[in-house]
């Protein structure tokens, strides 16, 4: 005798909120105001289990249907914000994915406007919860362009942690890729996600961010996909998501993302303001190496006459005295 299959069952929130119709706290309130009938009767207690496949689910009378869950990754550009109803107008993440089922996407967590790099948009309720689940072990490398001169005692301050408003950020995993007088890039992986995290830590030890990048998500990279550029995950990508692997649990150290847009002709140098007029702090050492050393003339530094000019005489001279009636 054959085993009949269990009927596959789920919590009545849950299901709303795979659906797509809200988060599941908002599907919770739903039922409590008696907006959700479940076969016709009018649902206002907290955990019904209820078989999708045999029940009819309504929604201020509208039937409630599960899609596909279908999750994509994104590159978020600055200026795009992660929200699905913005109340400035300005452009979603979800709008630079074409679905061609228009489903109802949302994107997994938030990240700053002014922030950009790798970001999930799905419909499913499950891998978002999952991947947002405080200690869950999926870890994120992000690449930042940091005002200032980074020391090594700024950098032991941000592994050991520092306390914000909001509490510790607990350790930071730094990499220094370079450093100078005036602009410092690293990569840096957080153990805990807080609002604005990076910025407000960095900016505590003295180092203001200019350019923010998450270029690793778990075994998620930047490589082959360009700004406001998607494509859709398998199955094998959302199940390793959920559960990683021990090699994505790990920062890794990634090459810094390649400039885009404007950025792209000043690729590898900083010109910070001086005046009217700007300099590549880059090239200020390769300058000063190439500097003629010496008393000599500007024609010498150019490669003409070589005779010496005599030093000035910087001695402080006495005032002549006049004499009055001579």
């Amino acid at each position: 005798m054959e085993d009949t299959p269990k009927p596959i069952t789920e919590r009545l929130h849950k299901f709303l909120a795979r659906s797509g119709a809200a988060s599941r706290r908002e599907c919770e309130e739903f039922i409590r105001l008696g907006r959700v009938t479940l076969d016709g009767s009018v649902v206002r207690s907290m955990g019904v289990v209820i078989d999708p496949d045999h029940q009819e689910v309504r929604l201020d009378g509208q039937v409630v249907r599960c899609e596909p869950a279908v999750t994509y990754v994104v590159y978020k550009p600055p200026g795009i914000v992660c929200t699905t109803d913005d109340q400035f107008g300005r452009t979603p993440v979800t709008a630079l994915v074409r679905d061609r089922s228009k489903r109802k996407l949302f994107s997994v967590g938030r990240m700053e406007e002014e922030s950009e790099g790798l970001i999930l948009v799905t419909n499913d309720g499950d891998l978002s919860a999952k991947v947002l689940k405080r200690g869950h072990p999926l870890r994120q490398t992000w690449f930042l362009k940091l005002r200032g001169e980074c020391t090594p005692h700024k950098i032991d301050q941000l592994r050991e942690g520092v306390w914000l408003s909001d509490g510790r950020t607990g350790p930071i995993w730094v990499q220094l890729l370079r450093r100078g007088p005036h602009v410092t890039t690293v990569l840096a992986s957080p153990a805990i996600s807080q609002h604005r995290m990076l910025r407000r830590a960095f900016a505590k030890v003295g180092l203001l961010a200019d350019k923010v990048v998450r270029i690793r998500l778990g075994h998620l990279t930047t490589e082959n996909l360009k700004e406001r550029g998607w494509r859709k995950l398998s199955a094998a990508d959302v199940a390793r998501l959920m559960d990683p692997l021990p090699d994505d649990q790990k920062p890794q150290g990634l090459k810094a993302p390649p400039p885009t847009g404007r950025r792209a002709k000043d690729a590898g140098t900083y010109s910070p303001k001086r005046g009217r007029g700007s300099r590549r702090v880059a090239n200020t050492q390769a300058a000063a190496e190439e500097r003629p050393r010496g008393r000599l003339t500007a024609r010498r530094a150019r490669g003409g006459h070589t005779e010496e000019r005599p030093a000035p005489d910087t001695r402080p001279q006495r005032p002549t005295r006049r004499v009055i009636g001579a």
